[in-house]
């Protein structure tokens, strides 16, 4: 074959050989690409692999959170339940009181306090489910932009797959797998969604039932407006009658003579003459045997707020059980002696328990005049007051004694008494039980508390209850009232042991 035939050949030749080389390098180059692709879908799929366990961790976080929150929410139907019946209950006692008009200012009170504070206990628990919503909103967003972002790197590794599918069909089959955990996931958070539209109603319902709530503490404001209209109204006329008393006192002291005084206990007053002109007292009170003015009398010369000697002039003048000369001996030291207010307190026992109510409460009213009234006094008034069966004014004054400094115990002392007479003998202990635990106050009021004690256990017929408190004053206070009387008693024999 001639040379110049075979050179284009071989040219040919070299020339397919050179691109077959160039196809080998160019096909060697796209393999280690796809082997590249492969690597990086398989970091990816690693990736994808761990956010999903992140996303399930958040996951089960939410599904604690949502269990808290069903805790939460069934605590707060309880309480609301609880205040539910507490309402009920003060319901009935409004009603109760409604048919007793001398009751209802102190059960009013109560309950309305009552009411405001479990009114304030369902607001605070709203607030707090109120906040738990919306933490649990907060999460639900944050799961969905994480959600959110999952499905972005999804469709990446999807598409990436489809451009090297007949080189990776394992790795399609990993991510039908993740696509169904996706599916999943998006369920569990639409479960999520519906439970906390449930939680919002559950909420609405709660608003509801706050908005009846302070419907009903409205009612008991009214109430407790009208109850304070009628104290106003009794405070007026007792101004009104504190006034005429004042009028009367001052004719009676400048109708008396120059000459030197006598002793108000063996001539008449002439106070008491002008103090009859006036009829305040134009009636004569019946004989009354004064019992309760007595044991009063026993306990103001324990107290030293009578002396020995004018408590044995009082005390002949309550033997003869004649009222209207009580009245007109003991008129001028109620009126301007050392001690008035001990003098107005007997007075106005001697008139209550002759049937003088009205006369009574004018001078109860008196003994509480002044700038600095003694507690014990204000409690002596409460217990006249009680006798009575005027539970308002008892109840008021027990108020006004727990403002004081020194007037705790006593104050509960006359809650406890009012409940005693009202039957509820075992509040009434619980009641006076507490007011032993009270610090910081006089010796003598811990020992009228024992004493009330003592009287209450004779009441239930515990003679052993009854002699221990007596003794337990003996043994501090022995000379408080007239121990010797009860400890003697065949009710209360404190050697039997």
């Amino acid at each position: 074959m001639d040379q110049t035939e075979l050179t284009p050949a071989l040219e040919r030749v070299a020339a397919s050989v050179v691109e077959t080389h160039r196809k080998r390098q160019q096909l060697e180059e796209e393999l280690k690409a796809a082997a590249a692709a492969v690597a990086s879908l398989h970091s990816q799929s690693s990736s994808l692999e761990a956010s999903i366990v992140t996303l399930r961790d958040a996951l089960e976080h939410a599904v604690r959170l949502k269990a808290q929150e069903d805790a939460a929410l069934q605590s707060l139907a309880d309480k609301q339940r609880a205040a539910i019946e507490q309402l009920a209950v003060a319901a009935r006692d409004v009603e109760t009181a409604l048919a007793d008009h001398n009751r209802v200012a102190g059960a009013v009170a109560a309950e309305a306090e009552t009411a405001r504070e479990h009114v304030r206990d369902v607001q605070s628990d709203v607030a707090t489910v109120k906040a738990a919503l919306g933490g649990l909103t907060s999460d639900a967003t944050t799961l969905r932009k994480r959600l959110a972002d999952v499905l972005t790197s999804v469709e990446t590794v999807t598409a990436q797959i489809t451009d090297v599918e007949s080189k990776a069909v394992e790795l399609n089959t990993a991510v039908d797998g993740v696509a169904a955990h996706i599916c999943v996931i998006a369920d569990g958070i639409d479960k999520a969604d519906h439970d906390r539209k449930n939680i919002v109603a559950m909420a609405d319902g709660l608003r509801t039932a706050s908005a009846a709530l302070e419907a009903r503490r409205a009612e008991v404001s009214a109430t407790q407006r009208e109850t304070e209209e009628l104290l106003s109204e009794h405070a007026r006329q007792t101004a009104m009658l504190s006034e005429q008393i004042d009028r009367l006192s001052q004719l009676a002291l400048s109708s008396q003579p120059p000459a030197e005084p006598t002793s108000p206990a063996h001539e008449p007053d002439v106070a008491y003459e002008a103090h009859r002109d006036a009829k305040m007292f134009a009636h004569s009170h019946a004989p009354a045997k004064l019992a309760s003015t007595k044991e009063l009398l026993t306990l103001l010369l324990a107290l030293n707020t009578v002396s020995a000697e004018e408590g044995g002039v009082v005390g002949d003048l309550l033997a003869d059980q004649d009222v209207d000369k009580v009245v007109r001996s003991l008129w001028s030291r109620a009126m301007g002696g050392p001690h008035p207010a001990a003098y107005r307190m007997i007075i106005g026992s001697a008139l209550a328990e002759s049937g003088d109510h009205k006369g009574a409460v004018t001078f109860f009213n008196k003994a509480l005049e002044g700038r600095s009234v003694d507690p014990m006094m204000t409690y002596l008034v409460a217990l006249a007051l009680l006798r009575m069966k005027r539970y308002v004014d008892v109840l008021r004054l027990a108020q006004a004694l727990h403002k004081t400094k020194h007037g705790k115990v006593l104050a509960r002392n006359i809650e406890a008494l009012h409940l005693a007479a009202g039957g509820r003998l075992a509040e009434a202990e619980g009641k006076l039980v507490e007011a032993l635990t009270v610090p910081g106050q006089p010796r003598s009021h811990y020992s009228e508390t024992m004493y009330n004690l003592a009287q209450l256990a004779q009441e239930r017929g515990a003679t052993d209850a009854a002699a221990s408190w007596l003794e337990k004053i003996a043994s501090t206070d022995p000379g408080y009232r007239d121990l010797s009387s009860h400890m003697e008693s065949p009710r209360v024999d404190v050697r039997s042991g």
